[in-house]
């Protein structure tokens, strides 16, 4: 009963070069780990990793209208305030049907956490915020014991098959938590 909230600092280190043409290409690292809400007593939801490079600047570009990608880049290491993300920017939400299973994973709608976490539970808000504070370790491997290293498997075995695979096959460990190599 009440609200929760959770949080997780990740490093994202973009690197650019130039390309023959003058484009740029943008590589990205992460390190750190995903968001993780106990929702309910035993009952967890995470905000996966995959996609955090660019959620800022997406969020960005949504307040900073025409703002090219380079100016974006000299500008956010002076970003103070925190980025309220819309709907379509909230990162991949999954929970498990049993947490000691990684096969049970499954995909949770942010729009309508109820169906999966009972009435009344939504989501209020997800927002991004630079920081100098220190990456998240910890919190995702003591709720997933069963998490292995990065780089990372898939979450349940092969099927072998090539059409309508699993949830669980498209979903890796590395979405979860990303520690230097």
């Amino acid at each position: 009963a009440g609200e929760v909230t959770g949080s997780a600092v990740v490093e994202v280190d973009g690197n650019m070069r130039q390309l023959p043409g003058s484009a740029n290409e943008i590589n990205y690292t992460i390190r750190g780990e995903a968001t993780v809400v106990e929702v309910l007593p035993g009952r967890y939801l995470f905000a996966l990793l995959g996609g955090s490079e660019g959620r800022f600047y997406a969020a960005a570009m949504d307040r900073f209208p025409g703002m090219k990608r380079q100016e974006w880049l000299q500008r956010i290491p002076h970003q103070t305030e925190p980025v309220s993300l819309l709907p379509d920017q909230v990162p991949m939400l999954v929970t498990f049907d049993d947490i000691t299973k990684p096969e049970t994973v499954r995909r949770v709608d942010p729009e309508d956490l109820a169906a999966v976490f009972g009435e009344g539970v939504r989501l209020k808000a997800v927002t991004l915020e630079i920081t100098r504070e220190a990456v998240t370790q910890g919190r995702v491997e003591g709720v997933l014991g069963w998490l292995g290293p990065y780089p990372e498997p898939a979450l349940g075995p092969a099927t072998g098959r090539t059409t309508n695979i699993p949830f669980y096959r498209k979903v890796h460990m590395g979405d979860f938590i990303r520690r230097p190599l």
